[in-house]
């Protein structure tokens, strides 16, 4: 199956919005960190916030321990081994061991990570410039020293640690300095800085709840359209998705509804499929079961003897031999059948005169059906004119398995009699054959046709019929493309009815 090329089109409707929804935040963000990028760098340049280069507290100090502390974070929370670890942490660490810090940093496990000094020493230099509880952050700047305790958390696997930093010679500075890194500090955030940044957010919440706004009208109804596909996935036919509206989505759920519909006929379809195919298999186990038996019963009188006289074994001989023929018949219908129903069956479709047809066959049956004591009526009303596209062969089958559907259900007490009326129309014929037996019920006749039906529900007379006459003759009208019906009136016999196309000359 070839794959379907890559294309927008094809994106998702959420994934549409998504996108839109990020390139509408994402370009002013670009645009102002482009502006921005430049002004930080160069102020970051200006003010070195990257890097500890003084004892003496300040507003940059400050910040510059912050970031410190947030590099070393980083690392210890990286995917690195501890070897590489500890190089960074040296790294980072070198510029305040030169000004006289001292760094001491241990996992949760008090497996001590990195350390300038024993972790004792540095938590009494810590206690003396103030009071330390490792448990807890710390953040202290004064005139005898400073002391940061960190707690670094990493999320990924659980772990932690714990960072101290102690330095006896950090001294604050004079305000006045202090007051000129703030006032620099309020230049780079000024007014108009602030003004521009909450036009951007603004802007930024604008187009976030626009997005959201548009996604819940479109996100919702297909939704309700997945939950109505998980439900038939779990075999909930009965589910209607309930979204009325003549948009897209509207039209799609009303599509899928009608899909559900035709989806739950088909199932019920395949279930009868099911129930006729269980059906058959076990009216084949039946019908076989009979002249298998019949056959085993004789031959085992043969083998033990019973069958004492030539006059008896012929007689046995002559029921295996009846009973083998039907069982012959019976797998020769079943693969009748299963030739029709995989249109496997092919016609040898011949132009022929319908009279003809009708002589051949009355020629055939008249002897079958004198022994069994029936009487023949034949009223043919069709001109010699009169042809019809057959294949002789299998519409004589046909004949003959009508005609043993009513020797079958013939009257005890009743001679029967079986009549032929054939009649020609402008574009058709019909033939009937007509039957004085049992006939059938109004609510049972619509069943004839099927397979494995019969009239006598306790299959009594099994040894006689399989069942698939009338449905094998069914669809070998129809692959004439003739039609075949049947009229009776219970306890009055049953006729069977042919339409076929005449050949127009």
């Amino acid at each position: 199956m070839e794959k379907k090329k890559r294309s927008s089109k094809n994106l998702k409707i959420s994934t549409r919005i998504t996108i839109s929804t990020i390139l509408a935040v994402a370009v002013p963000l670009i645009i102002v960190y482009a502006f921005s990028s430049v002004f930080v760098q160069s102020m970051a340049s200006y003010f070195n916030v990257s890097t500890v280069d003084s004892n003496h507290y300040s507003m940059v100090n400050q910040i510059q321990w912050n970031q410190t502390v947030t590099f070393i974070s980083d690392e210890l929370v990286s995917e690195e081994s501890l070897q590489e670890k500890q190089r960074a942490l040296k790294r980072l660490s070198s510029p305040l061991e030169k000004l006289g810090s001292d760094i001491y940093i241990e996992s949760d496990s008090k497996q001590a990570v990195y350390s300038t000094k024993n972790k004792e020493e540095i938590l009494e230099e810590a206690n003396k410039i103030t009071t330390v509880d490792l448990s807890k952050n710390l953040r202290y700047f004064s005139q005898d020293g400073m002391v940061i305790v960190s707690h670094v958390k990493d999320e990924d696997n659980g772990s932690g640690y714990t960072v101290l930093i102690a330095n006896e010679r950090f001294t604050v500075s004079n305000v006045f300095e202090a007051d000129m890194e703030k006032d620099a500090a309020d230049r780079i955030f000024s007014r108009s800085g602030l003004i521009i940044m909450a036009i951007v957010l603004v802007f930024i919440l604008t187009i976030v709840a626009f997005s959201l706004l548009t996604s819940s009208t479109i996100v919702k109804p297909l939704k309700k359209l997945s939950a109505g596909a998980d439900e038939i996935a779990r075999g909930n036919l009965d589910y209607v998705i309930d979204y009325d509206s003549t948009n897209e989505i509207g039209v799609t759920v009303d599509s899928f509804n009608k899909m559900t519909d035709r989806l739950r006929e088909s199932l019920h379809w395949q279930h009868e499929a099911e129930n006729s195919k269980r059906e058959m298999i076990e009216g084949v186990a039946h019908d076989l079961r009979t002249p298998m038996t019949s056959v085993k019963g004789y031959a085992e009188g043969l083998m033990d003897g019973i069958a004492d006289t030539p006059e008896k074994q012929s007689r046995y001989l002559q029921r295996i031999y009846a009973s083998t023929v039907t069982m012959e018949k019976l797998l020769d219908e079943l693969l009748t059948v299963s030739k029709l129903e995989d249109g496997r069956l092919d016609l040898d479709l011949q132009e022929i005169r319908f009279n003809d047809f009708l002589d051949d066959c009355n020629n055939n049956i008249a002897l079958y059906l004198e022994k069994r004591g029936f009487k023949v009526e034949y009223d043919n009303k069709c001109s010699d004119e009169a042809y019809v596209m057959l294949d002789s062969d299998r519409f004589q089958r046909v004949i003959r398995n009508i005609v043993s559907n009513s020797v079958r259900y013939s009257k005890s007490d009743v001679q029967g009699v079986i009549r032929f009326t054939a009649r020609e129309y402008q574009k058709t014929i019909i033939l009937a054959v007509e039957d004085n037996g049992i006939g059938i019920s109004s609510e049972n006749l619509p069943k004839i046709f099927d397979s494995f039906y019969r009239a006598d529900p306790a299959r009594s007379r099994v040894s006689e019929g399989s069942g698939l006459g009338l449905y094998i003759c069914k669809q070998i009208v129809e692959l004439h493309n003739g039609r075949i019906w049947a009229s009776s009136k219970e306890g009055e016999g049953l006729t069977i009815h042919i339409a076929l196309n005449k050949i127009i000359k």
